[in-house]
């Protein structure tokens, strides 16, 4: 055998030994098939990249141009003209067996509706329930990812954190407690509704503008336990307004849907006026706060 022959013998020898001392993969997730690496090693999150910058930036506080401190009205109007087209909301998982919760506007008057779950991917919603009284709404799909859980508190808390899609990118705003009103909704099968209201202390990322697709996101405690749905907004006011959890558990129970009291040990959530989006972002790239797509033909 030549010379050359034997070097690369060698060397391959040397290569195989040195596998076995030491792991080039550590941080990789395993694979079960050792010819095909763990997709999950390469692929990034869905929404990681547009959130990156959440894990170190403050959210913006609000200027809103009428005081927060003006009276908040005994009721509002919403005009439901009965005509819709394609758009974008948010939506929360409620059930890992496939239900999600919404706004109803979010929701009605579509012609396919689905969760995005990837860039070209996306869960078909199979069946849809909408509360006979209120803008909220019950999504079926075949399944869904860790899903909230509801608060069992009474009492009213002072901050309330909403998590969705803003003009259908990722997004979240911190609001405070400014008391209860009547939401009028006037179209062709038109209701009244109780809804808690909320004054916009800051958001994240700083859009200005409308929050227009934050509809039927998830609005959270401190302990990131479901306290309302987002509804509609007052932008001039900078204000938002929530169904009350009575209204949200009316649905789920009509329904017959099993859903969260209380989060599993460990999985406890936190949530502070400076540090909410930490929390946001992780909600949002593990698709427990989604996207909805409503499609009209």
């Amino acid at each position: 055998m030549r010379r050359f022959d034997w070097l690369m013998i060698i060397a391959l020898v040397v290569v195989a030994l040195a596998g076995k001392f030491f792991d080039f993969d550590d941080n990789q997730p395993p694979s079960k098939n050792p010819r095909r690496p763990n997709p999950e090693a390469f692929a990034p999150k869905f929404w990681d990249s547009e959130t990156q910058a959440w894990m170190s930036q403050f959210p913006k506080k609000s200027e809103n141009e009428i005081s927060a401190f003006a009276e908040l009205p005994a009721f509002g109007t919403i005009d439901d003209e009965g005509r819709r087209s394609s758009s974008v909301g948010s939506a929360f998982a409620i059930a890992s067996n496939g239900f999600w919760l919404t706004a109803r506007h979010v929701a009605a008057g579509c012609d396919k509706t689905y969760i995005q779950t990837g860039e070209k991917q996306a869960l078909r919603v199979t069946g849809v329930n909408f509360h006979p009284g209120a803008d909220i709404a019950l999504l079926s799909t075949r399944s869904a990812p860790a899903p909230l859980t509801m608060s069992a508190s009474k009492g009213q808390p002072v901050d309330g954190f909403g998590i969705g899609f803003p003009k259908g990118r990722p997004g979240a705003v911190h609001g405070r407690f400014i008391g209860e009103m009547t939401m009028y909704h006037r179209g062709r099968n038109g209701f009244r509704e109780p809804v808690y209201a909320w004054t916009e202390q800051s958001r994240i990322p700083a859009r200005n503008g409308s929050l227009g697709g934050l509809s039927g996101g998830a609005l959270l405690d401190s302990q990131g336990r479901v306290i309302g749905i987002i509804e509609a907004e007052s932008r001039r006011r900078g204000r938002f307004m929530t169904a009350k959890p009575e209204t949200i558990l009316e649905l789920l129970d009509r329904q017959s849907v099993a859903f969260e009291r209380t989060a599993p040990a460990g999985t406890a959530l936190s949530l502070t006026p400076q540090f909410y989006p930490q929390i946001a972002r992780q909600l949002i790239t593990t698709l427990r706060v989604a996207k909805v797509l409503c499609f009209v033909e």
